[in-house]
């Protein structure tokens, strides 16, 4: 491949998508990835990132930036994780890469692709090809694009949408974080991951790996991708692969955006652990989480503190003011609508907590 192909502008890796405040323990388990998509310890690759991270800004290497902070992710020998790095610096990150042990790998989704301005194509399709890539990048316009990545760093979200008229991940939820995990949120489940940003000449991607619950579950598969990523304003982007693509907007009112079907409300008076809950506010999450119908005027919605009282239709609670009689308590939800025989029952979890 030509040296003008192998071009790498700027390998900036900068934080993505978390809800929880809590961090994984280092030995915890959140899932397996493909051994193609592991960067080994002793592969030239690995030595040449231990060395730009060592690299002053005026030294040879300048022109592959990390953008602080981001989670590197550390697999064993049997590509489970066994550590999660949050890299904070140059000279942090060259300590944990030299304390990586031997064999163990670090994760990246492969093919990396493009079509360069000239109209060759770009591609990167394991990690010694990444290692030529990275070895002659450039330099070229990339401080105002890198600026410009480092908004997603806001305690915001990011909502998918659908540009081809699917809906399996319409709504889905990308929550950001400053140490550079993420979670993603997809019909109330909640799936961990992490996010590397980088650029091939002046083309933005975004290299995803989201952990796996079960080998039937396709999230994975569907978003463990290189994504060419378009900035369209500080409030929009585009993933775009082969497969098609995804509009990202951003979001920063959380009553604007659903992700699982738990339901928090801080205290009424400090140590009661009761709150008031108001139910009706939590429908349009309900109906949206659970890929329902939108209600019409003829169909009901009932809430019930026990599954036995919503199958009977007895007991029903008051949608707009409702006290707990637990700190974790699970209600059901029934929703009949009209012309149909059967009623659908959901129950949601709603925790009092102190605030």
């Amino acid at each position: 491949m030509k040296n003008q192909l192998l071009k790498i502008a700027i390998f900036a890796f900068i934080g993505f998508f978390t809800f929880s405040c809590s961090d994984l323990d280092d030995n915890e388990e959140v899932g397996t990835v493909d051994i193609e998509n592991l960067i080994q310890k002793e592969s030239e690759l690995f030595g040449l990132i231990e060395r730009v991270a060592e690299t002053d800004d005026d030294d040879e290497i300048t022109c592959i930036k990390f953008l602080y902070s981001f989670t590197l992710l550390e697999f064993n020998t049997d590509l489970l994780p066994v550590a999660q790095h949050v890299v904070s610096s140059d000279p942090q990150f060259s300590s944990i890469l030299e304390g990586i042990a031997a064999g163990n790998s670090i994760g990246i989704s492969f093919p990396i692709q493009s079509i360069l301005d000239n109209g060759d194509e770009f591609l990167i399709q394991n990690k010694d090809e990444l290692k030529q890539a990275i070895d002659d990048c450039i330099l070229a316009q990339q401080d105002q694009i890198a600026g410009n990545c480092r908004l997603v760093q806001e305690e915001c979200v990011w909502i998918v949408s659908h540009t081809d008229g699917e809906d399996t991940y319409e709504n889905a939820v990308f929550n950001i974080a400053n140490d550079g995990t993420l979670k993603f949120y997809n019909n109330g489940i909640e799936y961990e991951g992490a996010r590397i940003v980088y650029f091939i000449e002046d083309e933005l991607h975004t290299n995803i790996t989201i952990n796996i619950i079960d080998m039937t579950d396709m999230t994975g598969i569907d978003w463990n991708f290189d994504w060419k990523t378009q900035l369209l304003s500080n409030d929009e982007m585009t993933f775009t692969n082969d497969t098609g693509t995804f509009l990202l907007t951003k979001e920063c009112d959380e009553e604007n955006y659903c992700t699982t079907l738990v339901f928090v409300e801080c205290e009424d008076v400090v140590g009661s652990e009761i709150s008031e809950f108001i139910f009706e506010d939590y429908i349009p999450c309900i109906i949206q989480i659970s890929n329902l119908d939108e209600l019409t005027i003829d169909d009901t919605i009932a809430f019930y503190e026990t599954e036995e009282d919503a199958n009977n239709q007895v007991n029903p609670l008051s949608q707009t003011s409702y006290q707990n009689t637990a700190s974790v308590q699970i209600i059901y939800v029934r929703i009949d609508y009209i012309g149909s025989t059967d009623f659908i029952l959901i129950p949601i979890e709603i925790q009092s907590i102190s605030c």
